[in-house]
């Protein structure tokens, strides 16, 4: 589907950008399989919530065990983001319209998604799935339900769709003394825009805006890095989700250095070293993520517009330094490597030695850096 670029009003007090996007249309094709849950109809997302329990009456607010809106948006700012509060994100009629008012549920965890398009990366819009989180999943009655609490656009720009208690999360598995199929009434949702199935296709503005959003989540409600889970952590096995394409460990990585929680490197209990030209080889493994994943891709880029050129550097590493060692850094380390192999014996033994997507200590020091265990 086609979205246009909403139009923005300042909100009352001038505190941020407000967001209308009356008049879009719901979408209501079914999801793409294998991708998130962009197009899913109300039921497909509500898990329990389908319909209204008759036990649960309107909330009193002042008791409220959720996080209190403006918190959450003072928690954004405070990690350098200014979110674009989209019209109605603190408005009670979405939680009542999800079933989920005068529940009295806490928030145990924050579930990251990708909006599962289908639709290539080159061909998104920068806000493609936006109208439907916002205004196409409606309830049993018609009524119209936000899909989630946290939007990440393609340039890294940050919506708040909605600070209340909302559907995102759909069936799954019971974790964290949560029941099965009620993670929505008890987990803040990420979506960040993407293709889905399986496609790593995040870019480097997504990851860093996605990773402080979720610190932010974390932190107003006094959680740490261990309740970061993907929706196919919970969704996986009943749903059959696959979001994100991205590990659960390099999202924990990710967001722990935006709340300045130690990092362990993988394979080891120690925390990242400060002295920033160390950079661990047991982090140099595909996969991996974290601050020596960074600081590897940063110097790996940097001798690598001296080797190659700035070009193409930027054509086989499009996202730059992410902190996680994906398909992009192994392309780079390839290119650079192959090149150093046309030197000089030595590195010719270490291209035909394999493997050639990940460094060696002689050729992490090449680039500049310090390799420690």
């Amino acid at each position: 589907m086609t979205v246009r670029r909403p139009s923005r009003v300042l909100v009352t007090a001038g505190l941020t950008v407000a967001v209308s996007l009356t008049g879009l249309s719901a979408a209501n094709a079914a999801a793409p399989a294998g991708a998130g849950h962009f197009g899913e109809d109300g039921q497909a997302i509500a898990g329990a919530y389908w319909d209204a329990p008759q036990e649960i009456q309107p909330s009193n607010r002042a008791a409220d065990p959720w996080p209190d809106p403006a918190v959450v948006v003072a928690q954004l700012r405070a990690h350098g983001l200014n979110p674009i509060l989209v019209e109605g994100y603190d408005d009670p009629k979405y939680e009542r319209n999800a079933f989920l008012d005068g529940s009295g549920t806490s928030v145990n965890a924050v579930m990251m998604h990708d909006t599962g398009t289908s639709v290539p990366a080159s061909r998104l819009n920068n806000t493609h799935s936006l109208s439907w989180i916002t205004y196409g999943v409606k309830n049993s009655k018609g009524k119209t339900v936000r899909a989630c609490h946290f939007y990440v656009a393609r340039d890294g720009s940050v919506y708040v769709v909605y600070l209340g208690r909302t559907w995102h999360a759909g069936a799954g598995d019971s974790m964290y003394g949560i029941p099965s199929n009620k993670m929505n009434g008890y987990s803040y949702g990420i979506e960040i825009e993407s293709q889905g199935g399986g496609v790593k296709d995040l870019t480097s503005a997504q990851f860093t805006a996605a990773s402080k959003v979720a610190a932010a989540a974390l932190e107003a409600s006094s959680l740490g890095t261990d309740r970061i889970i993907n929706h196919k952590t919970y969704a996986g096995r009943v749903q059959g989700k696959v979001d994100t394409a991205y590990g659960k460990s390099m999202w924990r990585g990710l967001i722990g250095e935006q709340m300045g929680v130690a990092v362990s490197a993988p394979g080891s209990t120690e925390s990242v070293s400060p002295k920033k030209k160390h950079v661990s080889m047991a982090a140099m493994v595909a996969g991996s993520s974290g601050e020596y994943v960074r600081r590897y891709q940063k110097a790996l880029r940097k001798y690598g517009k001296k080797k190659l050129s700035t070009s193409k550097v930027n054509k086989f590493n499009p996202s730059k330094a992410t902190g996680y060692y994906g398909s992009e850094t192994k392309k780079l380390t390839r290119k650079v490597k192959k090149k150093l192999a046309k030197s000089s014996t030595k590195w010719k033994k270490i291209w035909n030695n394999k493997p050639r997507a990940v460094p060696n200590k002689a050729f992490i020091k090449k680039i500049g850096k310090t390799p420690i265990s």
